[in-house]
């Protein structure tokens, strides 16, 4: 049984294996990346069917978020000390069967509880393909590695709300959650049979040390102004899929696919950033990197900007400056994800968990935020983004500080 929890029923060695995991590790983070994007066109929708204010059914992206956030925190030191494997199997588990359960909801209430609940589990899945990358690469190959987990949770956002327009358009909402379902479920077949546990030395189970290594994370103040930054970031890609289905669909009368296809191209635009990111590395510094991304950022507020002076209310002036904002994104947030991992590199499981839970809480409550705001123009739009983006520079100016 000992056997069975910790090794594959399939052995793969040398590397072939190493390549198994380069591919395995971005999809259980692409999960993590849909978990929330891929239902997004169907919440109108989702509103009639449970016969729920637009506000309440925007709420199950929060509550998802703050099921996130709770996650990260239990399981974080759990993959330490039972390990990689067995651990993210348990949260591959627990997401299939409240994907499958989710379909037979009969009220609302009942539908945002599991959704609390697949936040719980995916988090485990996405602090297990960060940990899985720590655990087998080193140097150069670690970097590729983590920056690919990271394309794969952007691309969440990108193909999510594309592949749950045509969903919802052709099947309705439902489908959504089969998607989710069989997805995971087969994540979890590839790991049962192939994945192989990782962690070279458990931890022993002590609150008190389970404590001061959150402690030790929290204290770390390079680590928490990184974190703060990323929050900004989550803030601004979950914008638009909080409030575009309703803006796209109510306010242009358009259809879900329409909003599913501008919402592919927004976050198209984070992917496009990251990839920037793996070509630059080579030539930049992770601070030049950076550095690069907050100056596109300024230019996309301006642009943005420009389009609210303008008044016209379009498809385009719509998402055009947010692309260009994920974009910048792209380069800025994983490389402040790969800065913040390295501080940590014994604790890795702590610090993701610190990390992602922050990341998580922080950015569910900007979210409950800006569900609560009614915008039918691009100025509150341009209002909120541009809260967001001086939020971030004014701690990128105080990270700065700290690195030197």
């Amino acid at each position: 049984m000992k056997k069975l929890l910790n090794t594959g029923l399939i052995s793969i060695e040398g590397e072939a294996y190493f390549n198994l995991i380069i591919i395995i590790a971005p999809l259980l983070n692409f999960l993590a990346g849909i978990s929330i994007d891929l239902y997004v066109p169907s919440l109108p929708d989702i509103s009639l069917y449970f016969n729920s204010s637009a506000m309440m059914v925007k709420n199950t992206i929060t509550i998802t978020m703050i099921g996130f956030a709770i996650g990260c925190i239990l399981f974080g030191a759990i993959i330490d000390i039972f390990g990689r494997r067995r651990t993210v199997l348990l949260g591959l588990l627990i997401f299939t069967l409240a994907s499958f359960l989710a379909i037979y909801c009969n009220n609302i209430e009942q539908f945002m509880l599991l959704r609390l609940l697949q936040g719980l589990a995916v988090s485990v899945v996405s602090i297990g393909s960060r940990a899985f990358i720590v655990d087998n690469f080193a140097g150069h190959r670690f970097n590729v590695g983590l920056l690919y987990t990271s394309i794969a949770y952007g691309l969440g956002p990108v193909l999510g709300p594309f592949i749950g327009g045509i969903l919802q358009y052709h099947f309705g909402w439902k489908a959504n959650f089969w998607a989710f379902g069989i997805f995971s479920f087969i994540l979890m077949l590839i790991c049962f049979l192939f994945i192989h546990e990782s962690i070279k030395v458990r931890k022993r189970f002590s609150l008190k040390e389970i404590l001061l290594n959150y402690g030790a994370v929290l204290r770390h103040a390079l680590f928490m102004s990184g974190v703060l930054i990323m929050v900004g970031v989550q803030v601004e890609l979950m914008t638009y899929p909080t409030i575009g289905s309703f803006f796209v669909e109510n306010v242009l009368h358009r259809t879900a696919i329409a909003f599913g296809n501008t919402a592919l191209m927004i976050s198209a635009g984070y992917l496009l950033g990251t990839i920037t990111s793996r070509f630059l590395m080579k030539k930049l510094t992770l601070q030049h990197l950076i550095n690069l991304g907050f100056i596109l950022l300024i230019i996309s507020l301006g642009v943005q900007i420009g389009f609210m002076l303008i008044g016209t209310v379009s498809l385009f002036a719509l998402t055009f400056p947010i692309m260009l904002m994920s974009f910048s994104n792209g380069l800025i947030f994983p490389n402040i994800l790969g800065r913040c991992l390295k501080l940590f590199p014994n604790s890795v499981g702590a610090a993701t968990a610190v990390m992602l839970s922050l990341l998580m809480a922080l950015s569910a409550v900007g979210v409950f935020i800006i569900s609560h705001v009614k915008i039918n123009g691009l100025t509150n739009l341009a209002f909120i983004l541009g809260t967001i983006i001086i939020f971030q520079l004014i701690v990128f100016g105080v990270q700065t500080r700290f690195n030197h």
